[in-house]
């Protein structure tokens, strides 16, 4: 037995660093982008190229459909479900591209032709269609014809319009009889229905939990919806509310997922300290005052994308079963440790201007970004010894929008099935009403210490061991301090009340900036935030009001065009008035927002009061502006 055993967890060691298992021998080097001409945001692709960032055609297919466990739904109702309005499928090319996910043609591992980041996945002799990694963290910029695929950055995807669109195409197909028909007729054929009788009830089902998570997740601010838009989603709340919901099936147990995002660009991420906009989770994995480390923040991250988990504990289960693909995680996260941010392509965009860049450079320093974020010169984009530092800031001192840092702190709910069991890194037990945030600890803790039932007794034994080794020997951070406002501080929560700053290797390729996605572009982060009043008068400011939803780049002003409403009624128009999507803060470069006054030693300098001292330096000028866009286009 134990001979038996051994010589299969060789045989899994050998397959876990056997990358490409399902891409095929020969495949295409363009990695089956597809070509959107003339969209509906005007926007045309004549031809689509990658960027070098040390990924090949096999590992960016393998990252783009490699399953982690996500089942949104049953696989053969989403291959043949139409739209709500006409007889399209609702996976076509057209349809998909609306949403701005990334069209593919069809390939071996991806047969059906769907969008980077759609994947088919069994659970329990059951197929769905889940969402990778890469649905969020894989975009393409366009310029003058030629679209650019970017890995690992940020997508310019609309989730929640996506969602509220399959929500109406499952409605207008229960009471079409024509639409229902044709639906039902596919199914039984495929025998992934036994009766039209049988199959409407699936459907029901399915419509009912699609129409319930939407109304879960409604981005409610008081009384309005403030939709997100292209490009932002609120994983935190979402991943919340599944986590509270499973916790009390059947009641309302949920908060208004309202705070929406940018999606994180993924280079470097492995070699962070901390990952998320507030750190909230540290990349060290001893246990769960580190939030479990990567495997946990990748757990977490796949139980808010639809994995299917119960929390009823079985009689001698260690945690909580579910379809979260445990040996998956922890392959992408090893595979992500190789990408490397882009680099300008100057063979596409207009050449960087170096006496301008050198000109940026000296303003780069002397407003003491490099304090936050880190220069080129420190930062080897390749080394594979690469760290990242994390430096935060309070809100108090970067006076950005609070919504995230503050919703991700403060949700509660019931905490249902998790009452009288203990509060993890902590003697108490829970109570009636929980943190949101200790309820998905708990949760993501006991979904990673549960094998997957899926396989053999003796499988589930050897990888569930090989993978608790390999979490804490392959991870590159074994030691996390938060460094907040230029001084060390692990005083929770007090010290999540802070944004990071992130090193800015591959910025041109991440707009539209700040956390929440309220600039639309590298020009106008140096600008003041102003009123409508001031913008009247004349003054250059950010843009109270722009368009997104265009994938048209600006190799001037470093971002997205910002394209006409009236002409492409279908972008979504961003309003920076509204709650969560305020455009203020980090303006120290437009001499608004002060600088803490640090010492030769690095150390913050204070006053005879103990209070940290700060100071406003003076805003900076047009050309100075030009030049540090100039400047950042090296990274």
């Amino acid at each position: 037995m134990n001979k038996m055993v051994l010589n299969y967890g060789l045989i899994l060691i050998l397959l876990t660093n056997c990358t490409y298992v399902s891409q095929g021998v020969v495949v295409n080097s363009e990695r089956y982008a597809a070509i959107t001409q003339q969209d509906i945001f005007g926007d045309n692709t004549n031809s689509v190229l990658y960027l070098e960032q040390n990924w090949d055609q096999y590992d960016s297919l393998w990252f783009y459909f490699t399953t982690q466990g996500s089942d949104f739904m049953p696989y053969e109702i989403f291959l043949n479900l139409e739209q709500a309005n006409n007889q399209s499928l609702f996976r076509a090319a057209k349809n998909m591209n609306r949403y701005r996910f990334l069209i593919q043609t069809a390939s071996y591992d991806n047969p059906e032709s769907l969008p980077v980041g759609f994947v088919k996945d069994t659970y329990q002799d059951k197929s769905y269609v889940g969402f990778t990694c890469a649905a969020c963290h894989t975009n393409q910029i366009n310029y003058q014809g030629t679209g650019i695929r970017i890995d690992g950055a940020p997508a310019l995807a609309d989730f929640e319009g996506f969602f509220l669109g399959i929500e109406r195409a499952l409605e207008a197909t229960l009471n079409n009889p024509d639409k229902f028909d044709r639906l039902a007729n596919k199914m039984i054929a495929k025998e992934a229905a036994k009766s039209k009788q049988e199959f409407h009830q699936t459907l029901a089902t399915v419509f009912q939990k699609q129409q319930q998570y939407n109304k879960t997740n409604a981005p409610v601010q008081g009384e309005q919806l403030v939709h997100y838009g292209y490009g932002r989603l609120d994983a935190f709340g979402r991943i919340y509310n599944r986590v509270l919901q499973h916790l009390t099936p059947g009641k309302p147990n949920s908060n208004p997922a309202n705070a929406p995002v940018s999606y994180p660009f993924l280079w470097d991420t492995p070699q962070h300290d901390f990952v998320q906009w507030n750190g909230i989770g540290s990349n060290n994995p001893g246990g769960s005052k580190g939030f479990l480390g990567p495997l946990g923040r990748n757990t977490g991250e796949v139980l808010g994308v639809f994995a299917t988990f119960q929390l009823n504990k079985i009689p001698g289960d260690k945690g909580f079963r579910s379809s979260v693909v445990r040996r998956n995680l922890l392959r992408l996260e090893d595979h992500l440790i190789t990408l490397h941010s882009p680099v300008w392509p100057e063979n596409i965009f207009p050449r960087i201007d170096p006496q301008l860049a050198k000109q940026g450079k000296k303003v780069y320093q002397e407003y003491q970004c490099d304090t936050c974020h880190r220069s080129p010169d420190q930062f080897d984009r390749s080394s594979p010894d690469r760290r990242v530092i994390a430096q935060f800031s309070s809100l108090e001192k970067i006076q950005t929008d609070s919504a995230m840092v503050i919703n991700a702190l403060i949700s509660k709910g019931k905490s249902g099935s998790l009452k009288g069991t203990t509060i993890p890194d902590s003697d108490q037990r829970f109570g009636e009403i929980t943190s949101a945030l200790f309820a998905l600890k708990k949760v993501t803790a006991g979904v990673i210490v549960e094998a997957d039932h899926d396989k053999s007794v003796v499988r589930r034994w050897v990888e569930q061991s090989y993978d608790f080794l390999i979490a804490s020997l392959n991870n590159p951070i074994k030691e996390t301090t938060r460094h907040v406002d230029f001084g060390t501080d692990n005083q929770l929560p007090e010290s999540l009340k802070a944004y990071k700053g992130r090193p800015l290797n591959g910025v041109w390729a991440t707009a539209p900036y700040l956390h929440n996605g309220s600039v639309p572009n590298l020009y106008e982060l140096f600008l003041p935030s102003c009123t409508e009043d001031e913008i009247k008068t004349g003054k250059e400011c950010r843009s109270n009001k722009f368009t997104v939803g265009s994938r048209e780049f600006d190799p001037v002003r470093v971002g997205l065009v910002s394209k006409s409403l009236s002409k492409y009624p279908d972008l979504f128009e961003f309003d920076t008035s509204l709650p969560a999507n305020r455009n203020i803060g980090h303006e120290y470069a437009a001499g608004k927002t002060p600088f803490i006054k640090l010492g030769s030693n690095g150390k913050p300098i204070k006053n005879a009061d103990g209070k940290v001292e700060i100071e406003w330096l003076p805003a900076i000028n047009k050309s100075q502006r030009l030049a540090l866009v100039e400047y950042l286009k090296q990274f």
